[in-house]
């Protein structure tokens, strides 16, 4: 069985991938968005391509540890992962906090919240839902 499809029947399951493959196991994923929605649940249409990579620094078999995170080929930050297939959280500064986790075998949800700054007073939330494969 080779990586990428060890990576896809991990995914489709959504159950951690066996001890031996744990490590390395890079995700290239091309996505698309398929709608975005506010804190409150108000939702709109939005569609557009991205591409994501997660590559795991330091990690236990589960997928537990550090990982690094790169939208669209940008410079990658550190991000923590509880799993294979999410969630990973990370903040690109600003007092943002990003979230991103798959849900099914297709699916993923990129969440970001805006904490408390002077710049941002008061905290809210984006919620993208998109579509996703493994690509690479």
């Amino acid at each position: 069985m080779t990586l990428r499809a060890a990576a896809t029947l991990a995914l489709a399951s959504l159950a951690p991938p066996a001890p031996a493959l744990a490590e390395g196991a890079r995700l290239d994923l091309a996505c698309t968005y398929l709608k975005s929605c506010d804190q409150a649940g108000a939702c709109s249409g939005f569609s557009g391509p991205v591409t994501l990579s997660l590559a795991p620094v330091t990690i236990d078999p589960s997928g537990t540890g550090d990982w690094r995170f790169s939208p669209e080929g940008a410079t990658a930050l550190p991000a923590r992962g509880l799993s294979h297939t999410g969630p990973w959280t990370w903040q690109p500064g600003d007092g943002h906090l990003h979230t991103f986790v798959l849900t099914g075998e297709d699916s993923a949800l990129w969440i970001r919240q805006w904490l408390p700054t002077e710049r941002y007073p008061e905290t809210y939330a984006e919620i993208d839902i998109l579509t996703c494969e493994i690509s690479g």
